[in-house]
């Protein structure tokens, strides 16, 4: 745990308006990464200000709680994924979609590429991730997207290493499939 969240989990503690202060300071450095997590589950900004907004209610209310056995960050992560998934299942807002078509491996130069701007392919990336189980959504974004290690994300999880890396390759052959899909209509 670094120095700058142990002040901050002091002096919320002790409340009153360096607490506040301490509070308002965290929400400020963790907010755009937790605001990262679940606009990539949601796609939906409204919705994930909401969610975002009970994150930092839930971190309040049990902040004087938190007995430090993890990190800051690992703690807030697993309050912003469990409340998370706790609004979609709520609206059923996710989707899933099998996807079985031939699997192509997506290289730098590879054909289904070629021809397509970078927003399009980042647009149709965003989509494959959509319609993935959630735990396969969840460990590519951390491992892809913020380039944890899987060691990391264990620690963020509670998931075994092994269940991660089998998610992960499961995502990407799917992620692949369903972009040489869109890309090759």
């Amino acid at each position: 745990m670094t120095t700058r969240d142990k002040k901050w989990i002091e002096l919320i503690k002790t409340g009153g308006n360096a607490g506040e202060k301490a509070f308002h300071e965290l929400s400020v450095f963790y907010g755009p990464r937790l605001y990262a997590q679940i606009i990539k589950i949601t796609n939906d900004t409204t919705l994930t200000k909401d969610i975002l907004q009970e994150v930092f209610i839930k971190t309040w209310l049990h902040l004087p709680k938190f007995e430090e056995r993890s990190t800051l960050y690992s703690w807030l992560y697993r309050i912003t994924h469990n409340e998370t998934i706790g609004i979609l299942r709520k609206e059923r807002k996710r989707t899933h979609l099998s996807i079985n078509n031939e699997i192509v491996e997506i290289l730098p130069g590879h054909s289904t590429l070629e021809g397509h701007s970078a927003e399009e392919i980042l647009s149709v990336l965003y989509a494959a991730i959509q319609v993935l189980p959630q735990k396969q959504a969840e460990v590519f974004e951390l491992k892809y997207f913020q380039q944890q290690t899987f060691k990391e994300i264990e620690a963020l999880t509670g998931t075994s290493q092994g269940a991660l890396k089998a998610s992960y390759h499961i995502a990407k052959k799917k992620i692949t499939a369903f972009i040489n899909l869109k890309l090759n209509h």
